[in-house]
């Protein structure tokens, strides 16, 4: 059996006795039945503070690094109240778009505008800046552009910093760096009939100044602001009553804890008692610095994160030129090693990449060419996603007791749920740091800490001491709301209806999630009508230069005059029936245990009667390259069926 032989190669792997946490397949369903239910609840999507939106608590998001750098002002840089393109986002994926944009469909860097709430360039990059960030995809495939600009990232999973000031380098190359304008939100998009454009109302805030507001026109609009935006806070009883030292993970407090981005000794720790709530991807790397630095750290945990190896190690430049970027093409090629890994179920003879990534299953994720066609093929689908799965969650669960001495913690560290409902994390050293007598597992249980008081945390009747409380929980789910509620915005489009009504009721209108019927000139960035990967960054990338090439054709076919480009609708119908005729293989995310991927259960929550148009508004149920196959096969056809240019 499948099981039998995943059992045995986990005990291989350790060579020891590391079986606690290696089940058979009907243990783990009961382990994982019972995982999940401990954090269903009715509230669901609702259970955070949306830090964005509450005044109360608004102080959480403030850009902290906004003084470093010189903003330019707003009005300065729309002196004409005009820019032709206008990217609503300046992380790596508004800088693809400029960089698609710029290079692809001939818009002049002076007559582009890339905008953002924070203070420079690189989005989740920018804010987040905590003590041993890192990318958690290997970097050679994880930043984009490394062959167009010759950049050798310093490890194999590059550091925050580095990430940070390469989008810099990027923006510089590209010369677009002087087109940025910072600390600037978009309030609302208004499509302009007549005119064949959008009319954008836009507020700039700087520390210690009044709000500066303008309205500008643009000929086309790009929104490409990032999935990671918005910050969530647990909604604790007393939570405002804490009188020590606070703030959320993505706003990483150096002045609090000494260090800084370039040196993580956390020197102010060592006499303060911290507690830091969440166990997610983050916080795997952040724990190990608070843990080395801390008198005494508390790690609050609802459910644990599944950390696998991660193997970091400072790149050999030699290797690089000589074996990785040898040839013209090697990172597409090495991207497209790295997906086939986990959307076929399928190994490559060859792994290019080599890392634990590869050794995922992601299907219900990334999705499946050969999965499910039929909902009588569910539960076999199901079953066979089982099977590939549980020897690498033995796998992960032995690794745990190999490595945490203590049985008790060694226990409550264990994930129980299958891989693709939370993403994966990696890590050498996170589950050590649990061995250190200064550190204290705090499990929940699956749920809240009871409260917050003025000097402490009350986790089931035990009152817990602390100088120092940070928040890793998270951000806005990824796959909630619209692009205007992703922007905090609203964007009103033809016959003045407004994204947010017509998705809600419809769902999108999209061709290849690029371009909705609804919303002219206006370019999306996905994930909804599109795919994803793992690898987000190469998702919005091969957007971008898919929306230069429906931009360049809809130039020419408008000879210069104003004009309007969006799907026909019964071309965003077909590809909306396209979408929904691939959906099953994505079905295996409902049932999770609660997380971002399925909006803490929200998912499983859908009416019937939703249902299918929350299907055609999904994911690209046969993978990322099957995507990339069909939107390149599109082009390749070279007459923009089902999109309409109006003059």
């Amino acid at each position: 059996m499948t099981t039998a032989i995943g059992m045995a190669s986990d005990q291989a792997y350790f060579d020891g006795d590391a079986t606690k946490g290696v089940v058979d397949a009907s243990e783990a369903q009961k382990r994982y039945g019972e995982e999940r239910a401990k954090r269903l609840r009715a509230d669901a999507g609702t259970q955070f503070i949306e830090a964005s939106l509450n005044e109360k608590y608004k102080h959480f998001q403030e850009d902290p690094w906004a003084e470093e750098t010189q903003i330019k002002d707003v009005k300065a840089m729309f002196p004409d109240n005009r820019s032709e393109m206008l990217i609503i986002g300046a992380g790596f994926g508004g800088i693809q778009y400029a960089v698609s944009m710029i290079e692809q469909a001939g818009i002049s860097p002076k007559n582009l505008r890339i905008i953002d709430t924070a203070g420079g360039f690189g989005g989740t990059w920018y804010y987040n800046r905590y003590p041993g960030l890192m990318c958690d995809i290997e970097s050679y495939v994880y930043l984009p552009l490394l062959e167009e600009t010759g950049f050798i990232p310093k490890h194999r999973y590059s550091y925050g910093e580095e990430i940070r000031k390469y989008a810099e380098h990027v923006a510089e190359k590209y010369n677009f760096a002087d087109s940025a304008v910072f600390s600037t939100k978009a309030e609302k998009l208004t499509w302009i009939e007549d005119a064949k454009e959008w009319e954008v109302e836009l507020t700039q805030r700087i520390k210690g100044q009044p709000p500066t507001s303008i309205t500008i026109r643009s000929t086309f609009v790009a929104t490409v602001n990032g999935v990671l935006n918005w910050l969530k806070l647990p909604d604790l009883p007393g939570l405002l009553d804490y009188k020590g030292d606070v703030f959320h993970i993505a706003r990483w407090n150096y002045g609090i804890t000494g260090g800084s981005p370039d040196d993580p000794s956390l020197l102010k720790l060592q006499d303060k008692r911290v507690a830091i709530i969440g166990t997610g991807c983050s916080a795997v790397q952040a724990i190990p610095h608070l843990a080395k630095w801390s008198k005494h750290l508390y790690v609050v945990q609802r459910t644990p994160a599944a950390v696998d190896r991660r193997d970091q190690k400072p790149t050999d430049e030699n290797e690089f030129r000589d074996t990785i970027a040898a040839k013209s093409g090697w990172q597409r090629e090495r991207l497209r090693n790295f997906h086939q890994h986990f959307t076929t179920g399928k190994k490559p003879e060859v792994n290019l990449v080599g890392d634990q990534w590869t050794e995922t299953v992601m299907l219900p994720i990334s999705g499946n060419p050969e999965g499910p066609k039929s909902p009588e093929e569910l539960p076999a689908y199901f079953q066979k996603l089982q099977e590939l799965d549980l020897p690498r969650q033995n796998t992960v669960r032995g690794r745990v007791t190999k490595t945490v001495k203590d049985a008790d913690t060694a226990e409550k560290l264990q994930a129980w749920y299958p891989t693709w409902c939370k993403r994966p994390a990696f890590h050498d050293e996170y589950l050590d740091a649990f061995n250190q007598k200064n550190v204290t597992l705090l499990d929940t249980n699956g749920k809240d800490p009871e409260k917050i008081t003025e000097n402490s945390i009350v986790i089931e009747g035990k009152d817990c001491p602390i100088d120092i409380l940070i928040f890793a929980t998270g951000f806005r789910a990824p796959f909630s709301g619209t692009p205007a509620e992703k922007a905090n915005m609203a964007i009103i489009g033809r016959n003045g209806a407004t994204m947010t009504e017509l998705w809600s009721r419809n769902g999108p209108s999209t061709l290849h999630g690029v371009l909705d019927h609804n919303f002219p000139n206006l370019f999306l960035s996905g994930p909804w009508q599109s795919s994803t990967s793992p690898n987000f960054l190469f998702n919005v990338g091969a957007l971008s230069k898919h929306c230069a090439y429906i931009l360049t054709q809809a130039k020419q076919k408008a000879g210069g005059k104003a004009f309007a480009v969006a799907p026909s609708a019964e071309g965003a119908k077909d590809w909306g029936d396209q979408v929904l005729m691939r959906s099953l293989p994505m079905a295996a995310i409902i049932g999770c245990t609660p997380g971002y991927f399925n909006n803490e259960g929200e998912l499983d929550k859908v009416p019937p009667e939703f249902q299918p148009i929350m299907a055609r508004s999904g994911l690209w149920g046969s993978g990322i390259e099957d995507f990339i196959a069909n939107i390149e096969a599109w082009r390749n056809e070279g007459n923009m069926q089902g999109v309409e240019v109006q003059v």
